[in-house]
């Protein structure tokens, strides 16, 4: 064959090459490109490293392109990269004239191949880092007959079909091995999508989310080891000594990778817990050169090289050593090596080999029929249990998860030669139909079963005194606990006045987060996994949990939702009905500085959880601005509270947390009174003057209740007649000068205050603290006290009865049982 500088296509010599392994030649100089200024005339795609980037760009545009697309649909990440990688094989883009041939010759798909494989090997490693093996013994039986329940009826339907299946789809593999890997894939579950899913559904710390997360670990288990047993079979030829020694090979490296590495890996776990020594770098490289070898064994003794990384990461203990590597491996991971691997399976993927289209109905009628036996077995199991049936067709629902894992699956199938390239298309696509299927029911059944018990008196102005005061107590950042703890010991807990505090900690739930943090509840963990967001979640758990032995009558419960910020305001109102709080405490989205001025504390979107919930408050919500109040509580001096009265709910809230302040000993209260003029500008042709009269009414009875109860002489009152918003504004400048360290504040000013403020909300910069919160915390103003803007329930005055609360259509007032 004669050398040319410009690389023939594809070259098959007639006398070696077949049309199953066709022989392909190219030069092995034409590497890069060289100056394309120099040679103009020269092709990059004809050059292998140049071809391969602009493969790879092309790939991760596409898939990324194709999630942004469609992701108003909410599928998962995965499906819609499947989908980008379905879009450039043969069944699209590959039908364009020459696209194939430029953009993915085969001379070029052995290296994707390979480098997709690598990325495959390491990202099934992730997965076996993330599942706990101890979590299934403190499950019980129960999770057991769970997963045996979801498992058994599609394995044996598939068991049953798939001899008729191996006959009809003309398959050449074995029969036993073709069987076994059909049943697999019908009864396999992907416990990482199921992670992520129990999460987003807000079931992570439900008995359900438990249950399903421990059981989908076991029916995992299982399908890898028939997996690797199909895989074993189908490599021993019909030889059955053969497929003997491979599954006794496959025991033995098992055993070793538990009884030899994991007591090593152990060690090394524990020396990070205890901060004696950090995991060195050498030591990463090792166990990352680890899973190569790993991989490479499994290969070797026949069992696949994927089911040898996937039992190396069992064999790791979860600790800081295991979140390490998966922070390390993730990102690239998942960003660059999984897109090649969905690009292969598409270019596996052909519409056009899929010849008989009954029989792929009826294999798509199976996958269905499996789906639903999955959802009978949970609810039968859940019958058995005394459970209710909505939660066996939830866990039904859950288990039918499709993701990655049974991707890999059916790409070792047809790598195998188990399967054929119809029934690996059929398949595909089904895994896909069923995902989309399979998520909005589960929208549809999780969510909406969560009906708001609706609670008379949700407030602090109904509140009773003498009986318990329940606060939910929210928390982005350890440097935002002093000023909560802070505005929690100014309501004066005692044993006669004891307060309950559900403190809540929200984390971000982000594409990478690693799944291992999300099966159970950080702030109930002491570093067991050594991330920063462990030790932040311990030291906010440890300053509630001290505060609450220091002081008599409080009692704190800290629980933690991870959750993506555009949901997270569900956690909030969740656990509020939950708790039948009267008080929700929320930190604003900026902090002190250095110099004085406030700053963004973590991130931008916690200013939209804070809208969100202020928009539909369950109960009295207060937003805290701190400037310092934590640390003037600590030190056990004087605090010295102003309350601006304007009139409207909201501030009879505000009202009411001073009156509740009042029974502190070491706190001063003034409260200032807001009156209109008798001459200022009347709008009664706007606002009714029924309306008006009774919401003076209520705040008359508001301060009288006030003076009425309060029992310490450290109680100042002042009345002030204004006109307009700059007299207002005076007035506020005058009282923060004399030295407040918190103002406490209406977000809206009623009917009859709104006069007084007329226009300022023409230049506000924070309109979900109203106009005088966002006076308060602007820059211009010079406010140097902290500030705690509330807002009462919607209706009004603090009732959830039809009478005076704007009942929402799609709440229900019927209790339900607590789910968490």
């Amino acid at each position: 064959m004669a050398k040319s500088l410009v690389m023939s296509t594809i070259i098959m010599p007639s006398e070696n090459a077949t049309t199953s392994n066709p022989i392909v030649c190219f030069s092995t100089s034409m590497i890069t490109t060289p100056d394309i200024f120099k040679l103009g005339h020269q092709k990059p795609h004809l050059y292998s490293f140049t071809l391969f980037l602009m493969q790879l760009m092309l790939v991760i545009s596409t898939t990324q392109g194709t999630h942004f697309l469609l992701r108003p649909l909410k599928l998962p990440r995965h499906i819609s990269e499947i989908i980008g990688g379905f879009l450039l094989g043969p069944s699209v883009l590959g039908r364009v004239p020459n696209f194939a041939l430029i953009i993915f010759p085969q001379r070029s798909i052995f290296l994707l191949e390979c480098l997709s494989y690598m990325g495959l090997i390491y990202y099934i490693f992730t997965i076996g880092l993330e599942i706990d093996l101890p979590s299934i013994r403190s499950s019980g039986w129960r999770c057991f007959w769970f997963a045996l329940a979801c498992t058994i009826p599609p394995f044996a339907l598939a068991a049953v079909s798939g001899v008729t299946l191996h006959k009809k789809l003309d398959e050449h593999s074995n029969q036993v091995a073709f069987v076994l890997f059909i049943s697999v894939s019908f009864s396999v579950s992907a416990f990482s999508v199921l992670a992520r899913t129990v999460a987003e559904l807000k079931l992570g710390s439900t008995e359900l989310g438990r249950l399903t997360l421990s059981a989908a670990i076991l029916v995992d288990s299982f399908a890898w080891i028939n997996l690797s047993a199909a895989v074993a079979i189908s490599e021993s030829g019909g030889v059955t000594l053969s497929a003997i020694f491979t599954v006794i090979a496959g025991t033995g490296f098992y055993i070793v990778c538990f009884a030899l590495l994991r007591p090593m890996m152990q060690k090394l776990s524990k020396r990070a817990i205890s901060g004696s020594e950090p995991v060195r770098e050498s030591e990463e490289l090792a166990i990352l050169v680890g899973v190569l070898v790993s991989a490479f064994l499994g290969d070797l003794i026949g069992i696949h090289a994927v089911f040898g990384a996937f039992t190396y990461g069992l064999a790791i203990p979860q600790g800081p050593l295991s979140a390490l590597l998966v922070e390390k491996l993730d990102d690239f991971v998942r960003g660059i090596f999984l897109p090649l691997f969905y690009v292969i399976s598409g270019l596996r993927m052909d519409i056009s080999s899929i010849k008989q289209v009954d029989l792929a109905l009826y294999i798509a009628m199976l996958v269905l029929v499996a789906a639903l036996l999955k959802v009978l077995g949970g609810v039968i199991t859940a019958a058995a249990y005394d459970m209710q049936m909505h939660d066996g067709i939830s866990f039904g629902l859950l288990m039918n998860s499709k993701g990655v894992i049974e991707l890999v699956m059916l790409t070792v199938g047809i790598n195998k030669k188990i399967i054929g390239s119809q029934s690996f298309t059929i398949l595909v696509i089904m895994s896909v139909v069923l995902t989309a299927m399979v998520n909005p029911l589960l929208d549809s059944m999780v969510k909406p079963t969560r009906c708001l018990v609706f609670y008379k008196r949700r407030s602090l102005r109904w509140h009773d005194p003498g009986s318990e005061l329940r606060i939910v107590a929210c928390v982005h950042n350890p440097r935002e606990v002093p000023a909560l703890i802070a505005i929690i010991d100014c309501t004066v807990p005692t044993k006669h006045m004891p307060v309950s505090v559900s403190v809540i900690q929200l984390i971000e739930l982000t594409g990478h987060t690693p799944t291992l943090l999300l099966l159970q509840d950080p702030m109930f963990h002491k570093a067991k996994y050594g991330s920063q967001l462990e030790t932040q979640s311990a030291a906010v758990s440890h300053a509630f949990q001290s505060y609450a032995q220091i002081t008599g009558g409080v009692q704190v419960r800290t629980s933690a939702a991870i959750s993506p910020f555009v949901t997270m305001h569900e956690d909030i109102v969740t656990e509020t009905e939950n708790c039948h709080a009267a008080m929700v405490l929320l930190p604003f989205h900026m902090h002190l500085a250095v110099d004085g001025s406030l700053e963004i504390a973590s991130h931008m979107a916690v200013r939209n959880v804070n809208k969100k919930v202020l928009d539909n408050p369950p109960c009295t919500v207060a937003v805290v601005i701190d400037r310092g109040i934590g640390s003037i509580s600590a030190h056990g001096t004087a605090v010295r509270v102003g309350v601006l009265f304007f009139g409207g709910p909201d501030d009879c809230e505000s009202l009411a947390l001073a009156d509740r302040m009042s029974n502190h000993p070491a706190i001063e209260i003034c409260v200032v009174r807001f009156i209109r003029t008798n001459g200022s500008t009347s709008t009664s042709s706007l606002i009714s003057e029924d309306a008006e009269l009774r919401e003076r009414n209520m705040d008359e009875q508001c301060l009288r209740q006030f003076v009425e109860r309060s029992t310490i002489a450290a109680i100042e009152y002042r009345e002030h007649v204004v006109s307009n918003a700059e007299e207002t504004v005076e007035v506020i400048r005058k009282l923060e000068s004399e030295g407040k360290d918190l103002l406490l504040v209406g977000k809206e000013q009623g009917l009859a205050g709104s006069r007084l403020i007329a226009g300022m909300n023409e230049w506000s910069e924070f309109p979900e603290l109203g106009p005088i919160g966002d006076l308060l915390v602007s820059t211009d103003f010079g406010a140097t006290c902290s500030v705690v803007v509330i807002q009462s329930p919607l209706g009004g005055y603090g009732y959830a009865d039809g009478s005076s609360v704007r009942m929402k259509p799609d709440r229900c007032e019927d209790p339900v049982s607590d789910r968490r």
